[in-house]
């Protein structure tokens, strides 16, 4: 009875905070400041007053902000506003509370962080030969100076955003608002080509071939590259590794049989995936008879989605492989949300057989998230507020807090802390190198 009273508790709370005041406002008559003054105070009352994660002194930096946003309103182009509202939203100090900065023409560079930095790895047909350069500056800017320009306007830790700014960074529009690049419509770069220092002024180019962001990663192979006219650092003939190879299938597994390794991968296309809890069902039935070998799972690229179906991931492994054997589990700053949540249970479940590799992940392990979109009424500007915890540190719980699910499937991991940190560098990459799994095959 106890138990149906703290479900029914729980969900009567998951329901109320889903609700969205956002209903039948009059918004006919106002000029463009009265319509901003009237966005800026619904933003206070329907979002600020309602978000989880503010301390009381974010909160008061936030409503200084608003204040004197509502004072500067002519002096401002929409865009602008946008960001101050974004600016707002980062003090909640929570990567899933945020405003989206929206989808916005870039230069036709794409951009991955090596080792050594950020390297073109995709351009159009006309800028290809600048394949493999390495992005020095915007603007005479220096790559720190123009993260640390735009991480204010970006939620979540430094991780995260410095995986999330490669595209912001080549947004001229964005740039422009911030008062960092004089037009709109063009950026000038300065690459480091093999040993020849190049300056380019780009223009921006909307494309409808482009991954979402957060799949941006996947630049790292090339597809369709006929179709769309982009041209990759990576060539089709590739003899791609493990990691890249089968990525496009979001969620897949392979059996090394000469080297006794299991490896189970999932990453940001795991929704193209009909039959994810079948296949780690399917993994875990074949790995019963392979109990002499280790196991690696690799979420260096799962960028969230829905950790219910890798329940099993977490859980079975360990039960079934020899107790000599090892889970190698594999992270990185793309590592967020149920990604989290994934490496956090295999740790758990793992004990001592756990091997953490790569690098660290994109978000700590007590967390804000499933966030509930207030739109304001003019601009059609959506904030997301976060409004149930996860906490995977040291599983704490509340009812009018917790994310449900997690009253049974919640374990304190206590950390995700390297045992080994690996970087994938420009030079493995170009060779089709993994370091991790060459690393792992060595200490294995």
């Amino acid at each position: 009875m106890l138990k149906k009273l703290v479900l029914a508790l729980i969900a009567l709370t998951f329901f109320n905070c889903k609700n969205n005041p956002n209903q039948n406002i009059q918004t006919e008559g106002l000029n463009r400041h009265e319509k901003w003054v009237f966005d800026i105070n619904y933003f206070e009352k329907e979002f600020l007053n309602n978000a989880k994660t503010y301390t009381e002194t974010s909160k008061d930096s936030c409503l200084v902000l608003l204040n004197s946003l509502k004072k500067n309103i002519d002096n401002l182009t929409d865009f602008q506003i946008r960001l101050e509202l974004s600016k707002c939203v980062v003090l909640a100090d929570n990567a899933h509370t945020e405003i989206v900065v929206p989808l916005l023409s870039q230069i036709p560079l794409r951009l991955y962080r090596f080792s050594d930095g950020l390297r073109v790895i995709r351009t159009d047909s006309m800028n290809a030969a600048y394949l493999g350069s390495k992005l020095l500056k915007i603007n005479d800017l220096e790559i720190p100076k123009i993260e640390e320009k735009l991480f204010p306007y970006l939620s979540g830790i430094e991780n995260w955003k410095r995986f999330k700014i490669r595209d912001c960074m080549l947004a001229p529009e964005l740039l422009h608002a911030l008062d960092l690049n004089k037009s709109k419509d063009s950026l000038k770069v300065t690459l480091l080509k093999d040993r020849d220092t190049v300056h380019l002024k780009l223009a921006a180019q909307k494309s409808n071939k482009d991954r979402y962001w957060f799949e941006s990663w996947a630049n790292l192979y090339p597809i369709d590259s006929k179709e769309n006219k982009w041209q990759f650092l990576k060539k089709q003939s590739s003899n791609l590794p493990l990691y890249l190879k089968r990525a496009e299938e979001g969620v897949f597994y392979d059996f090394n049989t000469t080297e006794k390794i299991a490896y189970f991968q999932i990453n940001s296309f795991w929704d193209k995936c009909p039959n994810f809890k079948e296949r780690v069902d399917t993994f875990n039935t074949k790995l019963k008879s392979k109990k002499d070998y280790d196991v690696v799972i690799d979420l260096r690229f799962y960028t969230g989605g829905n950790y219910a179906y890798a329940k099993k991931l977490a859980t079975q492994p360990p039960k079934i492989i020899n107790s000599d054997k090892k889970i190698y589990l594999v992270v990185s700053e793309k590592t967020y949300s149920a990604g989290i949540v994934t490496a956090a249970r295999v740790k758990h479940f793992a004990k001592d057989k756990i091997v953490i590799v790569g690098e660290e992940v994109g978000d700590r392990l007590k967390f804000w998230a499933e966030s509930v979109a207030c739109v304001l009424p003019h601009s059609n500007i959506r904030a997301y507020n976060s409004m149930e915890e996860h906490d995977w540190k040291d599983n704490s719980k509340s009812i009018f807090r917790t994310h449900y699910p997690n009253f049974f499937h919640g374990v304190a991991a206590k950390n995700l802390n390297l045992d080994q940190e690996i970087q994938l560098s420009i030079e493995d990459y170009l060779q089709d190198k993994d370091p991790i799994m060459e690393w792992i095959l060595k200490h294995k």
